[in-house]
């Protein structure tokens, strides 16, 4: 449905047609009045049915934040369907106000900080410690495979554009001797930031750093060979920067983008993990900035795969730990 949303506000888009810019304005601020509607009776609801609710295992223990959540979505949502609060953000973001296709990416990264907000209100690390499960290598690879095509639909796959061009504004070229020697680099700054981050963390929070790392150890404990690191740094690396880099920033600017990257990563809690996860965010954005997405994607995957043979390596040589 969502893929079917995108292609029909790319339709939009590529009939240059004022009036239809219009109707979809309208349209958008429509489907955001019900999520204030919703936040509201989330808001209201009494005790009694708060405990009925929570009786049917419903996996929500705080409906009056979910409900704050949904408001704060509907603002936002009925903010950027009028076209002068998207002219006041064009003064900071490199976005075209008057193009739909912009409009609902606007729209839709509400829904991205609307997710994290209702993880994080309903219980934290302790919750997620209790509930934490595997993850699963097939289901990575599928998700990331729906960011690379919301990526592609999103720029206009099957619309407004094709083949080269669709590169071209993904920023996907050849990568060179140079990019490859500049992309190692990187690799080894990002790995240092997230072991620096990672020790200080340990340093000052020893027992949310403990419960955390428990929180990986029981969602990638099953990933235990070379092959599955590799692909699961692959895909994250050519899912989540073909949508954020690729398709996102040109639209948002970097330093929006790596926020919303950053807030894409914190379902565990806003913690020195969610500077460092900024901070890579920032370095990948200034990477395609200075060159391409494809340098990006390499980084990013170099990063994860380094990641993931440490916690290989680390797994190894506990066993010769008395």
């Amino acid at each position: 449905m969502l893929i079917g949303v995108i292609m029909l506000t790319n339709s939009i888009t590529a009939t240059q047609n004022e009036g239809l810019f219009r109707l979809f304005d309208r349209m958008l601020l429509l489907t955001h009045l019900p999520l204030f509607l919703v936040g509201a009776a989330l808001l209201l609801l009494p005790a009694q049915a708060v405990a009925a609710l929570t009786a049917e295992g419903l996996p929500l223990t705080n409906f009056a934040a979910v409900g704050l959540v949904f408001i704060g979505m509907g603002v936002w949502g009925t903010a950027v369907s009028l076209k002068s609060a998207r002219q006041f953000l064009a003064r900071w973001l490199p976005l075209n106000p008057h193009s739909p296709v912009h409009t609902l990416a606007l729209a839709l990264s509400a829904l991205l900080v609307g997710n994290t907000a209702i993880t994080l209100s309903q219980g934290g690390l302790q919750e997620i410690a209790a509930t934490a499960q595997a993850a699963d290598i097939t289901e990575v690879v599928l998700q990331q495979a729906l960011f690379v095509l919301l990526a592609l639909f999103g720029v206009g796959l099957l619309v407004r554009r094709q083949g080269h061009a669709i590169s071209q504004r993904l920023g996907l070229e050849a990568m060179t001797a140079a990019h490859v020697r500049l992309g190692i680099r990187w690799i080894i700054i990002l790995v240092l930031v997230q072991w620096a981050i990672g020790a200080l963390w340990t340093v000052t929070n020893p027992e949310q750093a403990a419960l955390l790392d428990g929180i990986s150890g029981e969602l990638f404990g099953d990933f235990d060979t070379v092959w599955e690191w590799f692909v699961l740094a692959l895909a994250a690396g050519m899912g989540e920067e073909l949508l954020f880099r690729g398709a996102l920033q040109p639209v948002f600017g970097l330093w929006f983008t790596a926020v919303l990257f950053a807030l894409a990563h914190v379902q565990y809690g806003f913690t020195l993990i969610t500077v460092a996860v900024f901070i890579i965010g920032v370095a990948l954005g200034y990477i395609r900035q200075r060159t391409n997405t494809t340098v990006a994607i390499f980084v990013h995957f170099g990063y994860n795969f380094v990641l993931g043979l440490l916690t290989l390596l680390a797994a190894y040589l506990e066993q010769f730990i008395p």
